[in-house]
């Protein structure tokens, strides 16, 4: 083999060095962007971004290149995965309304099983097609045309030197710092990848990983976090004879749909929730989330932290089990206290490693759809929210009677995807009428509707039994986040009617991000003789309120959430700041952000100090 190429073969080599990298940007771009034409002048406007690209790509191709001395094994890797990077984003960010990002790494172990929650939108687009024809042309030209190959010395020389580019790529260095510089701190991974591109975007949230700390080296903060450790770790302070039962039940996608905007209905489809808002407290739910993610908003729920401050790749239940088996929970708190905690979900234990963090975080009983005592019934494709409801109170009645009961259930029947054929065909009764929307929106449309009038009902049937019962009983019901929900053409439906000016989150203000965030929430009691008020709630909050509203002792943690963080702040998710009179901004004041700066601190070191 010669040392250099022939001049008849130098342009086909230098080229493919130089080209291929860029052919892939376009190609991962064109999916990401859904356009032949929009990656063009996105690169010619982020230069830097396509700079940092072209030497990530090149440097592990070249090493390649080095080693196999054919250009084709050398660049078959990185399109393909690239491509998979691009293609996987697309298709979440259609689905659930947020881009591929860090933590989802974690479940791939579940993807099939997510994957079948969506498999009637896993049907590619005329622009993803071409974009993947575009790539694989790439690999097939080099495979087809390259004729020469370096010596076997020259091979190892420039796979030994791009080695070590490629290495200092993997390890905290000068590129991990070029990816953070040029990404300017985006609050979010869709803002990241309209930075940096698709493929980039994952790859500074993982350089944003490196250079987290852990916690942090004040000894106020680490005394804080200890205190609270020691606590949690104490005997419980024994809930008083007058506690109630809790029942507390997460309902899978379910909000107010008639607060939409252009969208009327002859008949109310949630006339329970709406009778019984006039009397109970109710109002916005504020979630860490959109179209997804429910386990993240339930450990949330239970442990009082936020998403938004832990490691790029994390996620609230991703953390390694251990790390849930110390922390000062809701759930631990009420059993210490002298309560059954129990937990019920109406699918499998495929997902948010509900079958080993529950147990960790103090529920002394995790059961499944395996698990339930009563028949199962289907609506949809999953556990029908009438049988659930049965379901709690089967549960209720076969709890301990000398303890008191948490009882925590979520729903699964309203689950995307949303279609006309998701029930057989069958509608809701409750006919959506909107100028926005045509017959065949409204018929996707109606499945979702049908969904949250059973969910309307399943709350009816738990409120006209525990209406009967001789003991004090508290029920939360509460939505975990929007669904997503597309339309014929693949708009979103909060798009079409308004609800949000565009689909791109990056493009939203601070009140429409609130907006897009919050669900509904109720809470009903059998045993309070005095109206509550009404208030905003959020995910990181509701437990902690749930528990004064019961009149249960706090332990320490739950006691300083309450009067350094929630007296000043209801919500954070990443940018936006939602203050206890439930005003969203994008700029804390400075007191504002140093309660965010100490909340921070002390969640890291609860999560990654020990």
């Amino acid at each position: 083999m010669s040392t250099f190429p022939s001049r008849r073969q130098l342009p086909f080599v230098l080229g493919s060095v130089l080209l291929a990298p860029l052919i892939t940007l376009y190609a991962t771009q064109a999916v990401w962007l859904q356009s032949l034409w929009a990656p063009l002048p996105w690169m010619a406007s982020h230069l830097k971004p396509l700079a940092l690209f072209w030497v990530l790509f090149s440097s592990l191709s070249l090493t390649l290149y080095g080693f196999f001395r054919r250009l084709f094994p050398a660049y078959l890797p990185e399109v393909a995965v690239f491509m998979g990077v691009a293609v996987t984003s697309r298709y979440k960010m259609d689905i659930n309304g947020s881009p591929l990002q860090l933590s989802d790494f974690a479940f791939v172990s579940s993807l099939g099983d997510i994957t079948g929650y969506a498999a009637s939108q896993l049907i590619p687009s005329l622009t993803t097609i071409l974009a993947i024809a575009v790539a694989a042309l790439l690999t097939e030209t080099l495979r087809r045309k390259e004729t020469w190959r370096p010596s076997l010395t020259s091979g190892f020389v420039l796979g030994g030197l791009c080695l070590t580019l490629f290495l200092s790529a993997l390890y905290p260095g000068t590129l991990q710092s070029t990816a953070i510089a040029l990404d300017g701190g985006s609050p979010d991974q869709e803002t990241r990848n309209q930075r940096m591109g698709v493929v980039l975007g994952i790859y500074t949230a993982w350089a944003q990983r490196l250079q987290v700390e852990n916690g942090t080296a004040d000894p106020e903060v680490s005394i804080l976090v200890e205190d609270f450790l020691t606590d949690a770790a104490a005997p419980g302070t024994p809930a008083p004879e007058s506690a109630p039962d809790i029942i507390f039940l997460t309902s899978e996608s379910f909000f107010d749909i008639t607060r939409l905007p252009g969208l009327t209905f002859a008949d109310d489809p949630l006339p329970v929730f709406h009778a019984l808002s006039e009397t109970c407290t109710n109002g916005p739910f504020l979630s860490d989330t959109y179209g997804g993610g429910t386990g993240n908003v339930e450990m949330a729920m239970f442990t009082g932290l936020s998403a938004s401050f832990l490691k790029e790749g994390d996620a609230l239940t991703t953390l390694n089990p251990s790390v849930y088996q110390d922390l000062p929970t809701t759930v631990r708190l009420l059993k210490k206290a002298g309560y059954a905690t129990v937990s019920v979900h109406g699918h499998t234990s495929e997902l948010y490693h509900r079958d080993v963090n529950y147990p960790a975080i103090g529920f002394d009983t995790v059961d499944f759809l395996e698990d339930l005592l009563t028949p199962l019934e289907i609506a949809g494709k999953y556990l029908s929210d009438a049988a659930f409801a049965r379901e709690l109170i089967t549960r209720y009645e076969a709890r301990d009677p000398d303890k008191p009961l948490f009882l925590y259930g979520m729903s699964m029947e309203n689950h995307q995807t949303y279609s006309p054929e998701k029930y057989d065909g069958h509608t809701s009764g409750f006919p959506a009428q909107s100028d926005a929307l045509s017959g065949e929106d409204l018929a996707i449309l109606d499945s979702l509707v049908m969904g949250l009038h059973h969910a309307d009902a399943a709350l009816g049937t738990l409120v006209d039994y525990f209406s009967q019962v001789d003991r004090p009983v508290l029920l939360v019901f509460v939505g975990d986040h929007l669904p997503s929900l597309n339309l014929a053409d693949g708009t979103s439906l909060y798009c079409r009617l308004g609800y949000s000016p565009s689909e791109e989150a990056a493009d939203w203000d601070a009140e429409t991000l609130a907006n897009i965030l919050s669900t509904d929430y109720l809470i009903w009691s059998n045993y309070e003789t005095q109206p509550q008020p009404d208030r905003k709630e959020s995910c990181s909050l509701l437990g902690l309120h749930t528990l004064q509203r019961a009149g249960l002792p706090l332990n320490r943690y739950f006691t300083w959430l309450d009067q350094a963080v929630g007296r000043q702040m209801l919500h954070y998710r990443n940018r936006l700041f939602v203050d206890t009179a439930g005003q969203p901004t994008y700029d804390p004041s400075p007191e504002d952000q140093a309660i965010l700066d100490r909340y921070a601190a002390v969640e890291r070191n609860l999560l990654y100090n020990r």
